[in-house]
């Protein structure tokens, strides 16, 4: 076990297994190389600066699908129900990622809105038996509306919508370990 710094407790929990922080990085490492390979054409053309804020909410959004997850952060945020809220309401990447790309502005509204709306209801459901199979229902209603605007949007989008829903509705609002 690597004792996190307390400043990267509401990244990675407390304490992370060395085995998940590889996994953690492997996934962020080949995810990123894929959709930068598939989406080439998608976002070499954007100024550096979107470039660079685009792969940085890549890399948060990528490592958040493992790293909520894992025991480590699971459990801080079990014990932090406060910061549950907080952290769902703070992740606006969608409206960023829109406005970044350039594609109209009400996908990531939508999508930001229907995510936290879900999450914080779950978050309210959490201790219940229908709280997984809720999540489970939500987080592939979503997956249809995003694969759906798919047909609209650059696969980059598409691809960084379902990973945020995914993080933001299943990852996270589940709790993973009793």
């Amino acid at each position: 076990m690597i004792n996190v710094p307390k400043t990267f407790h509401s990244l990675l929990g407390r304490k992370q297994t060395e085995l998940s922080l590889v996994l953690i990085f492997l996934f962020i490492m080949i995810s990123g190389f894929l959709v930068g390979v598939l989406a080439y054409d998608e976002w070499i053309d954007l100024s550096l600066a979107k470039q660079i804020i685009l792969w940085a909410l890549f890399i948060d959004i990528s490592g958040g699908v493992v790293v909520n997850l894992t025991k480590a952060a699971d459990q801080f945020y079990q014990h932090h129900s406060r910061k549950r809220s907080f952290f769902i309401l703070i992740h606006i990447q969608p409206i960023i990622i829109t406005w970044m790309m350039e594609i109209p502005l009400h996908y990531g509204i939508a999508l930001y809105v229907y995510t936290a709306i879900g999450a914080l209801f779950l978050n309210t459901i959490r201790q219940h038996t229908i709280h997984k199979p809720t999540t489970g229902a939500l987080t592939a209603l979503g997956f249809i509306v995003v694969v759906y605007w798919g047909q609209t949007m650059p696969l980059f989008v598409t691809i960084l919508f379902l990973f945020y829903l995914f993080k933001v509705l299943y990852s996270f609002s589940v709790c993973h370990y009793e």
